[in-house]
C-alpha cells in the first residue's frame, strides 16, 4: 500500500502520544509473536529428540534379532506418540495433525513398522519446522554433473505416512 506522504500541517496535527503507544503495541505484539515461535520451536526440537531417542532403542532392539515390539519398547513408543499427537496439535497445523493421526494409526506390531512411524513422525515435524522442504522442485540436476543419478533421486529417501 502507497501512503501519500503527511503535509507539514498533518505532522503537526498529529499526536505524539498515540504514535508512541501505537509503537509500543507493535514492540510487544512482536515480541509475543517471538516467544510464541521460540517456544513452539524448541517442543518441536524436543520432540525431535525423543524420536531419535525412541529410533535408536528400536534399532538396538532390532539389531538383537528381536522382532516383535517387546513391552519395555512399546510404553516408550507410546510416550513418543503422545508428546507428538500434543506437539503437532499445539502448531495448529491441520495437515500436519491429520499426517500424525493416519501414521498412529498403522499396525505396531513388528519393530520395523514402530521404527517406520517413528521416521514418518520425524519427517512432518521437519516439515514444519522448515516449512521450505515441501517447496522444493520435485527434480534437482545441476548441468553437467557427472555424479547425477537422476531427477529426484534425492526425494526417495524422504519418507510419506
Amino acid at each position: 500500500m502507497i501512503r501519500a506522504p503527511i503535509s507539514q500541517a498533518g505532522r503537526e496535527s498529529a499526536d505524539p502520544g498515540l504514535l508512541i503507544e501505537s509503537a509500543t503495541r507493535e514492540v510487544h505484539d512482536a515480541r509475543k509473536r517471538h516467544r510464541r515461535e521460540v517456544v513452539e520451536q524448541t517442543r518441536l526440537r524436543r520432540l525431535v529428540e525423543r524420536v531419535d531417542s525412541a529410533i535408536e532403542l528400536c534399532e538396538e532392539t532390532h539389531l538383537q534379532g528381536i522382532k516383535e515390539v517387546p513391552p519395555d519398547v512399546a510404553v516408550r513408543a507410546r510416550k513418543v506418540f503422545t508428546f507428538a499427537r500434543g506437539a503437532v496439535r499445539k502448531t495448529g497445523n491441520a495437515e500436519a495433525m491429520a499426517a500424525v493421526e493416519e501414521t498412529l494409526a498403522r499396525r505396531q506390531v513388528k519393530i520395523t513398522e514402530v521404527m517406520d512411524i517413528l521416521w514418518t513422525i520425524q519427517e512432518i515435524v521437519f516439515d514444519l519446522m522448515l516449512p521450505w522442504r515441501t517447496e522444493l522442485p520435485e527434480d534437482v540436476e545441476v548441468e553437467g554433473d557427472e555424479f547425477a543419478i537422476g531427477p529426484g533421486f534425492w526425494r526417495e529417501f524422504r519418507l510419506r505416512p
